[in-house]
């Protein structure tokens, strides 16, 4: 099992630019400084070589709490009376580290197999990643069977 922390406001994945100039036609992802800022703090903590079979990721998204909110609000999202309904949606949040994480921590995101996704508030703006290599469905506490067939 793997655990990062990678301090700073969580930021979502932007699409995909494209761009014209004359008869050229070119595309840049805006996103690749937040990725290479979460790349620089996973590598250390990474594993050797990236994990080859499925994964099970568990993410923690802390946003920051807005500063103009009263005290006995800002209590509330901190002891999860309150949880963010807004913007950044969680799967976007999701989406940047779980392809910041390829080829590091594992050789490509199709091998996450469950995943688990929180977005709270926090004092302390961060994201908490745990990567678990998984080897069979029973050690997810699943039983698929059921809960497929019923």
């Amino acid at each position: 099992m793997y655990i990062f922390k990678i301090l700073g406001p969580p930021s979502p994945q932007k699409q995909t630019r494209f761009f014209r100039v004359g008869a050229r036609v070119g595309c840049y992802d805006p996103s690749s400084k937040d990725k290479e800022y979460i790349q620089w703090q996973i590598k250390p903590f990474a594993p050797e070589s990236p994990i080859k079979g499925p994964v099970e990721l568990t993410m923690a998204f802390f946003l920051p709490i807005p500063k103009a909110t009263k005290s006995a609000t800002r209590r509330q999202m901190i002891n999860r009376v309150l949880l963010p309904n807004k913007r950044p949606d969680e799967d976007n949040l999701a989406y940047i580290v779980t392809n910041a994480m390829k080829g590091i921590v594992y050789e490509d995101d199709s091998q996450v197999c469950a995943k688990h996704v929180y977005k709270v508030y926090g004092e302390e703006p961060k994201t908490v990643v745990i990567v678990r290599p998984i080897l069979t469905m029973e050690k997810l506490g699943l039983d698929l069977d059921e809960f497929l067939y019923g």
